[in-house]
């Protein structure tokens, strides 16, 4: 792992001076302007017609890419104007209010006025046929593994007899194959079955990881996420991820964590860092990268309410915040670290920096987690969560294909706090804000819809609140922007917040009519609805494309990485070789492409299902 710096930046395959509009037919054209010429061809009628509704179109196209060109002309123009015109506004903003029908007016990168029949002299953007609204907000993601997605969709977190391979679940293939270049033995004690002597990992796979994923989601309508990567395996590491999140263009945490400790090797390591040192770990980051707290990319830390480091004398937490970094860190069924983080005065009572990941299994009691009654609702490391002021995201469709415990959602309504979502890992599933959506909305109202069965409540427990769509979309904006610490910059259509907005298209085929915004948003929408994407003011995703970057290459650029990193898995390695899979058989290793990838050896304990159609 020599110095990569410079083979990194150069996969930066911008191109500022053009856009890619060579996709087939009407790309680009506002769905009105061509009902509007498909019209006229059909009254011209035959080839004539049609001739003349391609050429409406193509008119059109030029007309959007002039737009888009004076758009981004102006980008470095605090003072240039835009005009979101006779948009379905939702603003989220109480104080603002919601219109059938409004305009939102952008100066520089930030929003001066909102509502109907707004005068300026500015670009105009007709959003007529769309809904305009703040950009989707997510609070947990692990973007290094985008290389890996979809390795492990019918896998588990671990599998029963603890996680190791030749089990295929996450914490063997991507924990351990695909992270840290190493298969431990049966106990701790016993050498490693395989071992690369090296992390499989180069600063460069690390860059575009980032870069893709963040790319990725910006066409999703994801204008802000954040970044829990645990790849910082040596400084080069670290800083291919941070310039991959910076050369995005997207706003985003970035959630300093550890790595492969591989100095053993003499491969250098320097995570986390200490107390009062800008030259190694947090404190060089602070310094380098985080300066400002004007910028899209933040710092943050996850360092736990434990010692930092042994011997340390102050906590995680504690170490994070000297350096400006919010908390952000993995709690799966385990309420006693909430406890203990309030029993010890170093952490402080005001937890609001602080946003836990998942807080599956918190209950107090040993009961399943149903609704609101006394007993499966219970719990004490809740009931500190919500009275410090500290955040929940949860992962809902990963933690339940995962077997994380079932999603805290309940828990989370039950105590008064407004979870945030978030996509966790590409290994097992879309990172979609709507299928987020759709996720929770759909797991807390069957859970709570189920107990208005007797059959399903013999106990005839009181039936929870149910969710609705606009809490959903709360969920995903405001809860998101909250946890952030940015709900004063973003997360609300508010006039002197920045302008991170998404456009999204209802005048179309598999939404018209549209009769409800937040259930269309929540029940119907997909990533191809999403038409138009600002982050700060600049446009990111123009007519659902990327602006500026060359979208084949960069698949072939991440494809290439996958390449490289299952090429140097199945390399020289300083111990054995990685054994057959119970489900992949391959040897050299190959993630199974076509059958299951986890299928066997994931439950011992019941017969597979024998299934007629």
């Amino acid at each position: 792992m020599s110095n990569h710096k410079a083979s990194y930046e150069i996969t930066d395959s911008r191109n500022h001076n053009t856009h890619d509009h060579d996709a087939p037919g009407t790309a680009g054209v506002s769905r009105r302007d061509f009902f509007k010429s498909a019209a006229a061809g059909m009254v011209v009628g035959g080839a004539a017609g049609q001739l003349l509704a391609r050429e409406a179109a193509a008119k059109d196209l030029a007309v959007d890419n002039g737009l888009l060109d004076r758009l981004q002309e102006g980008n470095q123009d605090s003072h240039r104007r835009i005009l979101i015109k006779d948009g379905i506004v939702l603003s989220l903003d109480p104080a603002v209010g919601d219109f059938e029908r409004a305009d939102v007016l952008i100066e520089g990168k930030k929003i001066v006025a909102v509502g109907p029949n707004l005068g300026a002299d500015a670009e105009v953007i007709d959003a007529s046929g769309m809904i305009v609204m703040p950009g989707f907000i997510t609070t947990h993601h692990h973007q290094y593994e985008t290389l890996q997605r979809a390795i492990i969709p019918d896998g588990l977190l671990g599998n029963f007899a603890g996680g190791n391979w030749p089990s295929e679940n996450y914490v063997s293939v991507v924990q351990q194959i695909w992270t840290t270049g190493r298969i431990p033995g049966a106990t701790a004690a016993a050498p490693p079955v395989w071992d690369l002597g090296r992390v499989p990992y180069d600063p460069e796979d690390n860059y575009i990881s980032e870069l893709v994923t963040s790319l990725s989601e910006l066409t999703y309508g994801i204008t802000m996420g954040t970044d829990t990567s645990q790849a910082s395996h040596t400084p080069e590491h670290t800083d291919a991820l941070i310039q991959g999140l910076i050369d995005s263009g997207r706003r985003t945490v970035f959630d300093y964590s550890g790595g492969t400790d591989r100095s053993a090797q003499g491969f250098p390591y320097e995570y986390p860092g200490a107390m009062g040192n800008t030259t190694s770990g947090i404190g060089r980051l602070a310094k380098q990268y985080f300066s400002s707290k004007d910028q899209l990319v933040t710092l943050g830390f996850a360092g736990g309410p434990t010692n930092a480091f042994p011997g340390a004398g102050y906590t995680g937490w504690q170490l994070g915040r000297s350096f400006g970094a919010l908390i952000n860190n993995h709690n799966v069924g385990s309420p006693s670290t909430a406890i203990n983080a309030a029993a010890d005065p170093r952490n402080g009572t005001d937890w609001s920096d602080v946003t836990f990941v998942h807080c599956v299994r918190w209950q107090d009691n040993a009961v399943g987690q149903i609704g609101i009654d006394p007993v499966s609702s219970k719990s004490t490391a809740f009931e500190i969560w919500r009275d410090r002021g500290a955040h929940v995201s949860n992962a809902v469709i990963i933690e339940m294909q995962m077997r994380h415990g079932m999603p805290a959602t309940q828990l989370c309504l039950d105590h008064g706090i407004l979870c945030s979502l978030s996509p966790d890992v590409d290994t097992n599933m879309t990172c979609d804000p709507f299928s987020l959506m759709r996720g929770v909305f759909c797991q807390q109202r069957a859970l709570a819809n189920d107990l208005a069965f007797p059959i399903s409540n013999p106990n005839n427990l009181p039936l929870p609140q149910v969710l609705t769509c606009r809490q959903v979309i709360e969920m995903c904006t405001i809860a998101g922007a909250v946890a952030n610490r940015v709900f004063d910059k973003v997360g609300t259509l508010t006039p002197g917040k920045e302008a991170d907005i998404v456009m999204l298209s209802v005048d179309n085929l598999n939404l018209a009519p549209i009769n409800n915004v937040p259930g269309a948003i929540v029940t119907m929408m997909n990533p191809n609805h999403v038409m138009h994407v600002m982050v700060a003011g600049q446009i990111r995703v123009w007519n659902g494309k990327l602006v500026g970057w060359n979208v084949r290459k960069l698949v072939d650029q991440i494809t290439a990485a996958r390449d490289r990193v299952l090429a140097r898995i199945n390399g020289p390695a300083l111990v054995g070789a990685i054994p057959p899979g119970d489900n992949s058989f391959s040897n050299p290793y190959r993630p199974n492409f076509l059958g299951s990838c986890c299928f066997n050896g994931q439950n011992t304990t019941a017969a597979p299902y024998v299934l007629r159609p």
